[in-house]
């Protein structure tokens, strides 16, 4: 899998997001040699420490990172810089650059609808980064526009630097009686107001997916409804192409959309990456945690040939280890009750990718290679064997990168340490928790 470009979406939770579905079927659609993953970010450091070691060419940033991404940016574009907000980073000779596709998300989900816009009062709800974008949409598209916030600080902010009208959250009915548009940027799925308040002429759009309480009762008052489905759609075409340099083939994201995400028959974990990145700490842990069973492919071979991994090399060489290894990675259930690490080289064959890929909701576990030296026992990793390990370990990272990415549902970063441990398995239940079993 070389010569492969590789983008991702980052987020927190992230497993959720779509994004990884419609990107591969444009790429599939316009013959592009690219992956696409997950980045479940702690911080945006994080992603910074991603990108730039897994040479990324572009990104989505979701919630909450779309402001916190800006410092830690080479660049953005004006609009982006106008929003004070990113949705889309592409990398430019090497720089990473942010840019905003939401404001057309949000303009052009509601004229696909033959919704006119200019004119018409708008009123939105929120004050992060996708609330600052539908902002500077409708307003570029002629709508009179209202912000309305908890935090009402924050509205009178956004609505002093965009030029438009703002209300305290306690005039929220006010604002839902004279408004004609409401489109939605908040972040939870809870109601913001009474809907007896919803007309049939209203215009609903609601960056939130899956669904929420709002659209359920616009819905069912028989207003126009646009969800963050829609949204999503229209921010994810001209992201693509600035991405990729490719014309979007719309019809191909539209379709991976009305599908269902496979990640919801996934039940089992599997956890890859390179050797020493800590997949078998992480996966006993888990193990205790969840109440699940834990298998290591790699103490799995060792049990079934009464070997050594070492023993093995030394003995017939890494052919004959992967040979041994892709039988017991398709004799493996990946039941519902299991959680499974995998050895640093199980992706590298394309089957056992497929068997990943189809049976389990698999986690990449990064760690620096540069850190691995001082992670495992001397003489424990073959591939190592020799001088200089920490330069080797470095090339056979960058040879795998573009599997590990093809095969992850998510990438987490795992610093080596007892609490980082913690915090990537607490990480791992909350994406499942959040992003699956909302």
């Amino acid at each position: 899998m070389s010569d492969v470009r590789i983008f991702a979406v980052a987020g927190r939770p992230v497993l959720h997001s779509r994004s990884p579905d419609l990107f591969r079927a444009g790429f599939r659609a316009s013959g592009i040699s690219a992956v696409y993953t997950r980045l479940a970010a702690r911080e945006a450091r994080d992603i910074k420490v991603l990108a730039d070691s897994l040479e990324l060419s572009g990104l989505n940033i979701t919630s909450p990172f779309k402001e916190e991404i800006i410092p830690i940016l080479d660049g953005l574009d004006p609009t982006a810089r106008t929003i004070g907000a990113v949705n889309v980073v592409v990398r430019e000779n090497g720089r990473l650059v942010g840019h905003n596709t939401d404001h057309l998300g949000a303009v052009n989900a509601l004229r696909a609808r033959g919704v006119a816009l200019r004119g018409r009062r708008a009123l939105v709800l929120g004050a992060g980064g996708a609330a600052r974008a539908a902002v500077f949409g409708l307003l570029l598209a002629g709508s009179r526009v209202t912000i309305v916030n908890r935090t009402a600080s924050k509205a009178e902010s956004i609505a002093r630097r965009a030029g438009c009208a703002w209300v305290p959250w306690d005039r929220m009915d006010d604002a839902v009686r004279s408004s004609e548009i409401i489109v939605s940027c908040r972040s939870v799925p809870e109601r913001p107001f009474d809907p007896r308040l919803f007309r049939r002429d209203h215009i609903v759009l609601d960056a939130l997916y899956p669904e929420s309480r709002l659209v359920e009762d616009a819905d069912k008052f028989g207003c126009t409804v646009l969800s963050g489905r829609d949204w999503l759609l229209h921010q994810a075409a001209p992201g693509f192409e600035l991405m990729t340099g490719f014309p979007c083939p719309v019809q191909a994201l539209e379709q991976a959309l009305a599908e269902e995400s496979p990640l919801r028959s996934k039940k089992a974990i599997a956890l890859v990456g390179f050797m020493g990145s800590g997949k078998s700490a992480l996966g006993r842990l888990l193990a205790r945690k969840t109440g699940r069973r834990h298998l290591d492919s790699d103490d799995l071979i060792e049990s079934m040939t009464g070997l050594s991994i070492p023993d093995i090399f030394a003995r017939s060489g890494e052919a004959e280890f992967r040979t041994i290894e892709k039988k017991v990675i398709g004799s493996l259930d990946f039941a519902p009750d299991e959680i499974v690490s995998l050895g640093g080289g199980a992706v590298l064959d394309p089957d056992n990718r497929a068997v990943i890929g189809a049976k389990a909701l698999s986690f990449w576990i990064y760690a620096d290679p540069r850190s691995v030296e001082d992670r495992i026992a001397p003489g424990s990793r073959p591939l190592l064997d020799g001088k200089s390990p920490a330069d080797r370990a470095e090339v056979l990272f960058r040879s795998r990168i573009s599997a590990y990415a093809g095969t992850a549902d998510a990438v987490l970063v795992n610093d080596g340490r007892p609490q980082d441990l913690e915090a990537a398995a607490q990480r791992i239940e909350d994406e499942i928790r959040q992003s699956l079993h909302a």
